[in-house]
């Protein structure tokens, strides 16, 4: 699913109401119509009040639309109507509509005291949408910090919350939305780890607009955004089949340099990351005090055994593996630099690099020319900022993994909540699955062993990428909704990596 800038927002609009003969207010009402949809399933209950609060622009006309669907379909609805400024002309047309229904709508002068919300209410936030370019400030900016302390309101944002710049860092006061209800096509601002307190939970509720073929012709410009957001279906295509004929050979050899003393439970996971993915061997090459950890905990792992006791600092032969792993627990000592060195140098297919791989390269730069083509990085955001130079928010650093992407020729992941690929050739991927239980240790090296797993079974490092990181991600989500997310381990979700291929296989 592409994600779409405003101005790629704006510039469907425009193109759906000249293809479809129709007139703008009819596509806010079918717009609005999902949305309400969408606000229904969320809130089945029609006892509890709802409140929309409503600006003078198109974000607020839909809230007049949304406040009449909802009243026809039994809800206890109230509006309240913001006068400050010249109204727009659709904002015009579905405020008179909403007047002449027998529901309260309250007109909210720039003089008059704010209104308080009665406990338990739920507040649809229709003020501000997509096209805000600038700060809110003076009135509204007050009324946002209103609504922001008002105690035991639930707020959903009617596309996205008021005040959020979507392409665009946001400097002004910005609604705290619990549930984001965001029309048609998502946005990049919706990913951007520092909007999460703005964003709350989000939802994407699609609704007809012009075709996907038109759809994948918009051109963003500007700096570099997330321009696609990983969907199952697409994902789903690219699972290798299998054939009766098929073995261990067939599935990839691969090799895994992780664990150090007081570190193997890193290499551990890793480990059974890579064949739970469908790899079909894994050699673990560890050191001397990490072999009967290897052993006992994961007998389906081969092992090679460093002449260190206690870190990697050597490797044999290489040639007989399919891709290599590097990171996981290894620590910087100055010998297992020493030894990623040598690996870099002598391994010339796609690999993963990960954790203390990425603190030695950030400390010794020259090591990245060395890297080979075609492999993948998967840095969380200070591992980033020690390869690459800090940046000051999101879409700085966006724009930065597009280039170091390009520059290397690599594949790299920015792990977040919402995880970010860039690829060599330009574009970048949002990835949607995983959740908050997840942030705990181990989960990284799981994701770590899933994408070598898939490139030990051939798959292109970009499809690897992408796949791995949806899967790592749904395998959370089912470890989750079985055992809650505080109770999760880095191990659950490798044991539901099974699952999330079936699930990816059933069509979500």
């Amino acid at each position: 699913m592409k994600i779409l800038t405003s101005h790629q927002l704006r510039a469907l609009d425009e193109l759906t109401v000249r293809e479809q003969s129709i007139e703008s207010h009819q596509l806010m009402e079918r717009a609005t119509a999902a949305f309400v949809r969408a606000f229904t399933g969320v809130f089945p209950q029609r006892n509890r009040p709802i409140v929309l609060v409503c600006g003078t622009g198109n974000n607020g006309g839909d809230g007049f639309v949304a406040a009449r669907l909802l009243h026809q379909k039994g809800y206890r609805v109230q509006v309240i109507a913001c006068k400050v400024g010249e109204r727009s002309a659709d904002n015009e047309r579905q405020y008179d509509a909403a007047r002449r229904l027998d529901f309260l709508v309250d007109e909210l002068q720039a003089g008059d005291p704010f209104f308080v919300p009665d406990p338990d209410v739920v507040l649809i936030d229709a003020l501000f949408g997509t096209g805000l370019t600038r700060p809110i400030a003076d009135y509204w900016g007050r009324l946002v910090t209103h609504l922001n302390g008002s105690e035991r309101i639930f707020t959903v944002a009617l596309d996205v919350p008021s005040g959020l710049h979507t392409d665009a860092p946001s400097t002004g006061p910005v609604v705290e939305a619990d549930v984001t209800l965001t029309l048609g096509y998502p946005k990049p601002a919706l990913f951007a780890p520092e909007n999460t307190s703005y964003v709350g939970e989000l939802r994407i509720v699609p609704f007809e607009l012009s075709s996907p073929a038109a759809v994948a012709r918009l051109r963003a410009g500007g700096p570099a955004l997330p321009d696609h957001l990983l969907e199952a279906d697409e994902l789903a295509r690219l699972v290798k089949k299998r054939s009766a004929n098929d073995h261990k050979g067939t599935f990839g050899h691969a090799l895994l340099v992780a664990g150090s003393f007081g570190k193997m439970g890193a290499a551990v996971i890793a480990a059974r990351a890579i064949l739970r993915t469908g790899a079909g061997l894994v050699t673990c090459h560890v050191p001397r005090s990490g072999y009967e950890i290897m052993q006992i905990s994961f007998p389906e792992a081969m092992c090679t055994v460093d002449a260190h006791r206690y870190h990697p600092t050597e490797l044999g032969d290489l040639s007989s593996y399919r891709t290599v792993a590097i990171g996981p627990g290894i620590g910087t000592k100055q010998l297992t630099a020493k030894a990623l060195r040598d690996v870099l140098t002598r391994f010339a297919r796609p690999m993963v690099i990960d954790a203390d791989a990425l603190n030695l390269i950030a400390r010794e730069p020259e090591l990245m020319a060395l890297v080979p083509d075609g492999s993948i990085l998967t840095p969380h955001p200070k591992e980033f900022e020690r390869l690459f130079g800090p940046t000051d928010h999101s879409f700085q650093r966006w724009q930065l993994l597009r280039e170091k992407a390009g520059q290397y020729g690599l594949t790299i992941l920015l792990k977040t909540g919402y995880t970010t690929i860039a690829t060599a050739d330009g574009r970048l991927y949002v990835n949607p699955t995983g959740n908050p239980g997840m942030g705990t240790a181990g989960t990284g090296d799981a994701l770590t062993g899933v994408i070598t797993g898939l490139l030990a079974q051939g798959y292109l490092p970009e499809n690897a990428a992408k796949l791995g990181v949806y899967l790592h991600g749904l395998a959370g989500d089912l470890a989750a909704e079985a055992l809650s997310q505080q109770h999760l381990l880095a191990e659950d979700v490798v044991a539901h990596i099974g699952g999330a291929y079936r699930k990816l296989a059933e069509g979500i």
